[in-house]
Parts: structure tokens; sequence; C-alpha cells
């Protein structure tokens, strides 16, 4: 169809109807170059344009809100009065509907109709509080007020971005989670438990870690001693498991939120969509996305250990047609520790475009760069008998005068694109490909062993002067729907790679100075000469997956066949005392495996669904520090449970019970921190509660329950005193870090009337006793510890400005959320006070 793609307002006519409201329509048609500032040309009819379908997920909620992304969805733009709709409420639309039909229901109950308009070629929709026809002119329209996307409203529209720059999507996640899932199924009729962290959720709770913004918002999900950003999630690692935009970020450190639109978690192994990983879940964190509308923030945070955070998010046309969109966002950030001597200082650019030249074809092409440079704070940290030694959590026991004199530092740059062609309203193709470069230099302590009578800590240290990891992902994935009698199918067929290498590096692994940890001398002379090691080390797979969602009973049960097959390389040198040792005996292990999923979901109301899966994964080939590559990982879980919604789908309940079973389970050997030991098997069995969303206007929420059997099935056969001066996991033991019961509540209130403006928040996270290493030697005590918000939003010269305080630990509770041996505990973070005010227009 040939014409011209406008985006832009359109002028209203000339009668004062302050309770009319109007809808012009823009011609989201062919690939065309030229602007102008006529309305747009169409070349249908208003009848043909009213019978147009396609599929919405529009929650429901305040009208403008819903009119405005109706209005998005087929190229439409509207003009309201805002004082007519801004009370006015919707059912919202979920389905697939005719633009007429769409209307229709989003204007049920609210005492407003509509009716087509054509001038010529010119379409439009009017809204008009009479009974709807179709018009052969304009005449009659009132003069409107342009669309207010900054509207108070607009903010409160649920499960969507809305407001200025998106931010204001409340806590109830989108209907899909059309990235990490890769096809448009709503969420409550997926078989699969599925979280999402919103922006929301991060702002609110100034969030500037991908790990602080999961780990109390998310259940099943803890924290892990780690170099990586590794968590673990349903008791076990998290490491090869966190995507970017559904791409792998492997090795990553230190993720921001900076550039971040939402983060999801899938919840148990999701290697048929995302290949070799961790049976836990998936950590997929999805980026900003450039908008239409202008729309520039700066912020400034303050808090404690002289922390100070500036960051910037600005987006909007290029081009004057909106076709080309640009958005970036930056971040400079520096803090201190309560840690002694630890310091970070972060520098962040990512910059976006996006291109929709055409109807048919949507593309995205994101850039970042990140230079960081921190004193590394593995946490060292002994045990003392039964629980973690009297020491002040900001003792440092790392070779400080190594880690200090030579910070660690990170330079990566990283680019990617995905882009979207509609075959046809059913049936489209999406790519996706990212491309990271990082450049390391990093040291590290190590524990060696614990002298408990004498509180002397022997240690080693490893020296990286400077190495490379070049990482490489793409996928393609083919969706469609069709019929096949009853039955409505939803298909999915990709394919997938990976590819990650790391040049030869030269590094050492020294010993380094015992330590008194009661009376530390922490500038002892550290001697960094010692004989270089050598190491190429990578991993490539391939993978080709496809799976069908099949719909049938009056779309009340759905039914998900899946399954992946996987080919795997692992490879690193063997021998690396010198490079051309290092180079000629960098061998591969090879393996390949089919991975299975099934489910089913069972919707007998549009609020309830009933769901269960089975899965199996391939797991990845772990290469340890010292060369070896372990055997592959692999999972099985079974899950069932149910989501339900509650309040005009305001709130989600998700209730799942699950039992993961793995083989080859990592853990660290506790005679040499730098190695790594395989168990037999382990498993965690357990159920989980997550209640997301808006209760009402006023009140918001955000609660997590785990209960999580992690243990040892399969393990080293030996007598409880080996076990103990070994350190070694046996049949029965709990893996360290897992605590059997956790949760947290996170409550918000948005006040109305005079107050309006004044948000006003608490919450507490809780965790019971766990065991902190693999012989189950000891023990890490319970704890609560209690977070508080407020925060006011105002309009000063026509900048919406928003001054917020967030305090942590108001009880400056000591505890210690996970640990990995006798010899690694990570403390917790002291009482914190973080102040921010930010600017947007």
């Amino acid at each position: 169809m040939a014409g011209q793609n406008f985006r832009k307002k359109f002028g209203a006519g000339e009668a004062d109807m302050s309770s009319t409201l109007a809808i012009a329509a823009m011609g989201a048609l062919a690939l065309g170059s030229s602007v102008s500032d006529s309305p747009a040309q169409a070349a249908i009819s208003p009848q043909e344009r009213a019978g147009l379908a396609q599929s919405y997920r529009i929650a429901s909620g305040p009208l403008p809100g819903a009119l405005n992304a109706f209005a998005d969805l087929n190229g439409l733009q509207i003009l309201y009065d805002s004082e007519v709709t801004s009370r006015l409420r919707t059912v919202g639309l979920d389905g697939d509907f005719a633009v007429d039909e769409g209307l229709d229901r989003l204007l049920s109950g609210t005492g407003l109709s509509w009716r087509f308009a054509a001038k010529g070629k010119t379409v439009s929709i009017i809204l008009a509080q009479n009974d709807r026809g179709t018009a052969t002119d304009a005449s009659g329209a009132a003069a409107l007020p342009p669309i207010d996307v900054g509207a108070e409203a607009k903010e409160r529209t649920r499960g969507a971005p809305q407001g200025p720059g998106d931010r204001f999507t409340g806590y109830r996640p989108s209907p899909t989670a059309a990235t990490t899932l890769k096809t448009d199924t709503p969420i409550m009729q997926t078989p699969i438990s599925v979280q999402v962290v919103t922006r929301q959720t991060m702002d609110d709770q100034q969030a500037i870690s991908m790990r602080d913004a999961i780990v109390s918002n998310v259940s099943g999900v803890t924290l892990s001693p780690n170099f990586f950003d590794i968590l673990k999630i349903r008791g076990f690692s998290s490491f090869g498991s966190t995507f970017k935009n559904g791409l792998q970020d492997y090795r990553a450190r230190n993720y921001d939120t900076t550039n971040l639109q939402s983060i999801d978690v899938l919840k148990g192994p999701a290697a048929m969509l995302f290949g070799r990983m961790e049976p836990g879940g998936v950590i997929d964190m999805v980026l900003k996305r450039p908008l239409e509308t202008p729309y520039y923030s700066v912020e400034e945070q303050l808090g404690s250990y002289g922390l100070t955070r500036t960051t910037i998010d600005a987006t909007g046309p290029i081009t004057s047609d909106k076709s080309i969109l640009y958005r970036v966002n930056g971040e400079y950030y520096r803090t201190d520790s309560y840690r002694d001597y630890v310091t970070d200082r972060a520098v962040f650019i990512a910059p976006t475009v996006s291109f929709h030249p055409i109807e048919q074809f949507r593309m995205n092409v994101d850039f970042e760069y990140q230079n960081k440079t921190w004193v590394d704070d593995y946490p060292i940290y002994p045990a003392v008998a039964g629980g973690p030694a009297n020491l002040p959590r900001s003792r440092y026991l790392s070779p400080a005068f190594l880690t200090v004199n030579m910070p660690n530092n990170i330079s990566k740059r990283r680019i990617a694109y995905d882009w979207t062609y509609d075959l046809s309203p059913d049936w489209s193709v999406t790519n996706r490909l990212s491309y990271a470069l990082t450049n390391n230099r990093t040291d590290n302590g190590f524990p060696l062993g614990f002298n408990q009578a004498t509180g002397v800590l022997t240690r080693s240290m490893t020296l990286n002067l400077g190495y490379v990891d070049k990482v490489f992902s793409t996928n393609l994935d083919v969706k469609g729907k069709f019929a096949t009698g009853p039955l409505q199918h939803s298909i999915l067929v990709g394919f997938d790679h990976f590819d990650f290498f790391s040049p030869m590096s030269v590094g050492a692994s020294l010993s380094a100075s015992a330590i008194n940890v009661y009376a530390p001398n922490s500038w002892q002379f550290e001697n960094i000469l010692g004989a270089s090691q050598y190491t190429i080390q990578g991993q490539k797979w391939t993978g080709v997956y496809a799976q069908d969602m099949i719909s049938f009973l009056g779309d009340s049960v759905h039914v998900l066949l899946g399954g992946r097959y996987d080919w795997a390389e692992t490879a690193i040198s063997r021998y690396r005392t010198s490079p051309y040792l290092a180079a000629s005996t960098y061998w591969a292990s090879y393996d390949k495996g089919f991975s299975p999923r099934l489910g089913v979901v069972y919707q007998p109301f549009s609020w309830l669904s009933l769901y269960g899966n089975f899965t199996q994964a391939l797991g990845a080939n772990q290469v340890t520090t010292q060369g070896v590559t372990l055997s592959p990982q692999r999972g099985e879980q079974y899950e069932g449970g149910l989501k339900a919604e509650f309040f005009d789908k305001g709130l989600l309940l998700t209730m799942a019970y699950f039992d993961i079973t793995k083989t080859n389970v990592p853990v660290t050997d506790p005679s040499n921190a730098n190695n790594t030991l395989l168990i037999g098997k382990a498993r965690s069995q357990g159920f989980e509660i997550d209640l997301t969303g808006r209760i009402d206007d006023n009140w918001s929420v955000i609660a997590n329950y785990t209960h999580d059997d992690v243990r040892t099935l399969v393990g080293t056969a030996t007598d409880p005193v080996s076990a103990y001066t070994r350190q070694v996991a046996v049949s029965g033991g709990i893996l360290p870090g897992s605590p059997r019961n956790y949760g947290n509540l996170w409550v918000k209130y948005d006040a109305d009337g005079d107050l309006r403006g004044l948000s006003v928040a608490g919450g507490v996270s809780a965790s019971s006793d766990q065991l902190g290493d693999t012989a189950n030697s000891f023990v890490l005590p319970s704890y609560s510890i209690f977070n508080g918000m407020i925060a006011y939003r105002t309009k000063i010269e026509g900048f919406n400005v928003t001054a917020q305080l967030n305090v942590k630990n108001i009880g400056d509770r000591t505890y210690y959320p996970s640990a990995a041996s006798r010899y690694l505990i990570q403390t917790g973070t002291p009482r914190t006070f973080m102040g921010s005010l930010r600017v947007e227009f």
C-alpha cells in the first residue's frame, strides 16, 4: 500500500466542545521520504480502517493512558480534553480486536462514544458524547488540547511503560514478557513462572546495581559470593544465565540499571529458549527504548560513604516523521565503602537508535561503553566454631598492598542490534546480535586456611595485568500463528549461536602474606614476581529450537510443546608455563544434547490460571581457574502452580511449587579457593509466592516468600570428621548459602488531594538461618532488615522535579546474607542513606 508515514499531531476543528474527544488517525502506511504539515493521507475508507484487526494487551486503568496505548499500536494520534478523561477508567483490552471493536471496549461504561470522520482522503477518529456514526467530513470537531503524555493519569496505567520517559510503569509487570519469552504470549497463559522488576521499582528503591534490583523483589533469588555478577536462583548459581535483551552477556561484572527498562527473571531450566545454562533460571535485562515524545532527565544522587551518582536520560525523534529515534543514557558514579580501603569509580554511556521506516519493519541499534576502576572486595571473612568470627564488618582481609595499589579495571564496549519484520499480521521474523569486547586488569586475594586459635589467615593471590574477553551472540526467530480445526497454534522456530574467546593472557598465581584477622597488618609487602602463566580459553555453542503453544476449548487450555538441540565446545590451555605450550595445548571438549519442555495452562476464568511444566537442560562446561574443564551440568525440573489477577488486573499473584535436580554441581575447593570441585547431584525443592502491583490508585505492593530445601543427593562418601576437615559435600547435606525460608515486603502509598505528589514506602527483608559451607559446620544467623523511602514530585517553572530519600537497613542490623565456605562469608551493608534530586522536561 503506497503512501506516506506521518507521526505528528493532528489539528482539531473550531467549535468549543469541552466534553468532546478527538482521535486523529495518522496513516501507518509504506515507506516514504517526504514530510508534510497536512494530515496524513490514507488510501482506505473509514469503514475499512474500522475493520482492521490486531492483537492488544492493554491493561485496565485510567482511560487516557489506554487510549494512548491503543493509538500507538494503530499508528494513530489522540487529541482529547484531559479534564473529561482524567477521572475515567477502562476495563482494558486483551485479545484480537478490530479497531471499532477495540474502541467500543475501551469506552465501555465511560458514557463516551466514537465516530469516524473523513475529509477527502484524510482519516480521522472522533470521540464525542453522542451517537457514533460515519461522517463525510471533519465538521463538528472541537478545538481540543493535544495529548498530555505527562499527565498524572498516564502514570497510573498498569502493566505498561507510561509517563515521562516511560518511568511510571507501576510494580505490576506488562501482560507479556516478549523479549525474554520470545513470543507475545500473555504471562497468564504461559506455563512458566516469570517475575519482572519494573523501572518504577528500581527508581523507587534507588537500586543502582542489577543485584540490588532483583534480590529483594523476586522470590527464590539470593546473593552468592563471587567475582562476577552472579546470584542464586532457586538454590543454583546464575553463572552463564545472565542476558541482555535476550542475548547472553558472559562473564560480566558490575551490571548497572542506568539504561534498563525492566529485569525479567524466568524461573527453572530455560535451555529451550537460551541454550546451555544453570537450571535455576535466567536473568534478562531489558533495555530502555527511544520514544517519539522528547524527554530529558538529569538526576543527582548522594549517599553514605561518599557516594555520588549523576545520570542523564535523553530521548526523542531525529527525523520529523519520527521514523528514526534516539535515546542516550549516561552515568558517572563514585563511592567508597563500609569495607576498609574499598573504592569504586565508573563511567557508563549507552546511546540507542531506533529505525521504523515502514510499518512492518522495526530495528534498534544499541551501543554501550563502560569504564570501571575499583578495589577488589572478595568476601574473605572466616568462621570460628559454629558461626562467623567476631570481627568488624568493615574488616578487609585481602592483600591490600596489592589490591589498593593496583586496583581492578575493566573497559567494555558493546554493540547490539535487534530487528523484526512482520511478514503478515500473524507471521514475523526477528534477528538479534551482540558483540562485546572487554579489556580487564584484575588482582584478587584468596583464603587458603585459618587457625582459629591464633587468628592467622593464610592467603594466596592472582595477578592478571591484562586480558581480553570477546563475546559474540546472535539468534534468529520465526514466529507465527495459525489454526488447525479447533486448535489455535502459536509457534516459535529459532537458531542461536554463542562464541566466547579470551586470547592469550599473562598472569600469575602467587603466595601472599598471612594476616592476623584480629590485629591485621593490611599493608604487608607482597611479592608480585613469580612464574607467569599463559592462558587461552573459549566456548562455543550452537542450538536449534522449536515450540508450539496450542490453545483450545475457548482459549481456556494452552499446551506448550518444545525442544532444543545443542552442539557445544569448551576449550582452554592445559599447559600454561609458556606461550608455546599454552597455544599448542589449547584443546577442546565437545558435548551435545536435547532439552525438552512440556507445559500446560488451564484458565477457568480470565483472572485465574493453573499451570504445570516439565523441563530438562544441558548445562555449561565451566572452566576452573586451574584450567580444568568440568563435566557439563544437567538439570531437570517439575513445576506446578497458579497465577491470578486482582483489582482490575492491577495485582498479579504467582504461586509455584518446584522440584529441580542438577548433576555435576561445582563448589569451591576449601583447601584451595582457586580450585573447584564437583558433587554428584543436588536438588532444590520448594515453593514460592510473588505478589506485585497496585491495589488501588494509592497503594502498591511487592511481596514474596520462598521455602526452599537445597541439598546434596549424591556427594562424597566420608565420615563426619573428614567431612569437616576436608570441607566436602556429603549426601543429605545442605548447600551453603541456602536459607530454608526467606521473603520480602515493600508497600508504597501515593497521596491524593492536597498531598498529591507525596509518596511514602517501607519494607522488610527477612531470612531464616542458613548453613555456610558444604560440610554444614557453621550457621549464618537469621535476620530481618527494614528499609524506607519518602519522595515528593512537583512542577517548578514547567519542569517535573522529584526529591527522594531512601534509607536501607534502618536498624543498622549486623547480618550475613550468604557464604560459600568457612573462609568466605558475605557481610551485610550497614545503615545507608541515599538522597536524590531529579529534574525532567
